[in-house]
């Protein structure tokens, strides 16, 4: 199922705009069952599947700004109920999420899901598509701006395939459910031009990649492994010791070609910065 994607010590990003204007993929919609050992016992067991541009900025504070993402939150109750609903979000908006009367979603369900920009990042649109019953949903809007301060753009010097642990709207961590395998399917991003590229175009092997990755933890436990295949990406639930994931075979992170300036990202353990996960760059 793929090539692992492994861990760099460092990176760097674009500031210019020169970058994506789009990003997309086919999100398929796992099933979800109680961790053997999560960070904590919870009611409620969640996960954001998701895709978007601009999600990491390497700034001193860690804070990301002008992330223009959507896809799913998945989520499970201890009682074994389970939802899934679309979400959308421009940052440092707050997020947005889908009734099912919008997209109704259901486990194994295949959503597509489109990001796109255009006015140099100014303006985006997302739409998604659920592939097993035809609904679809759209939304555009500017940039988000904060009010009498600035207006963050996404000007696309990263593209995202992400399963993340952020937080909910009162800051508190998610926790996360087990999910097996998730898969991402279809995956691409698109610069101006109209030149594509995917995932695994971009992973070439140790002497030739392009992608870079970044570990951002505050727990010693990995809950992530991610593998890619040409368009496709995998994200595996685990639950392994991060001292026993050795440098060359922590598979969350990519590698890094060091010519390339772009940020392009896949896969993720995310359990510190809300919006900060795996980082690849090329």
């Amino acid at each position: 199922m793929g090539r692992p994607v492994q861990i760099s010590e460092h990176f760097n990003a674009s500031s210019n705009y020169s970058g994506f204007i789009s990003v997309e993929a086919t999100l398929v919609m796992p099933r979800l069952s109680l961790p053997q050992n999560p960070r904590e016992r919870v009611d409620q067991y969640t996960a954001f599947f998701w895709i978007g541009l601009d999600g990491f900025v390497p700034s001193t504070d860690g804070q990301v700004r002008g992330l223009w993402q959507a896809g799913v939150t998945m989520s499970l109750w201890d009682n074994g109920t389970t939802e899934y609903s679309g979400l959308y979000e421009w940052v440092p908006d707050e997020p947005i999420s889908l009734s099912q009367l919008q997209l109704a979603i259901v486990e194994g369900d295949h959503i597509h899901v489109e990001v796109n920009t255009t006015d140099a990042g100014y303006h985006g649109t997302t739409t998604f598509t659920n592939l097993n019953t035809s609904q679809t949903f759209s939304h555009s809007q500017d940039a988000a701006k904060l009010w009498r301060g600035p207006t963050f753009p996404a000007s696309g010097a990263s593209a995202e395939w992400i399963v993340e642990a952020g937080t909910y709207l009162n800051y508190t961590q998610v926790i996360f459910p087990d999910w097996g395998n998730a898969s991402i399917l279809d995956a691409r991003a698109c610069y101006l031009s109209g030149e594509c590229v995917k995932p695994g175009d971009l992973d070439t092997g140790d002497d030739n990649t392009r992608m870079t990755v970044v570990l951002w933890n505050d727990t010693q436990t990995v809950y992530t492994e991610s593998s890619v295949d040409e368009d496709r990406v995998w994200i595996a639930y685990v639950e392994k010791p991060l001292q026993a994931i050795g440098k060359k075979s922590r598979s969350d992170l990519y590698r890094k070609h060091q010519n390339d300036p772009f940020t392009f990202k896949t896969g993720t353990l995310r359990t510190l910065q809300r919006h900060i996960s795996l980082d690849a760059n090329f």
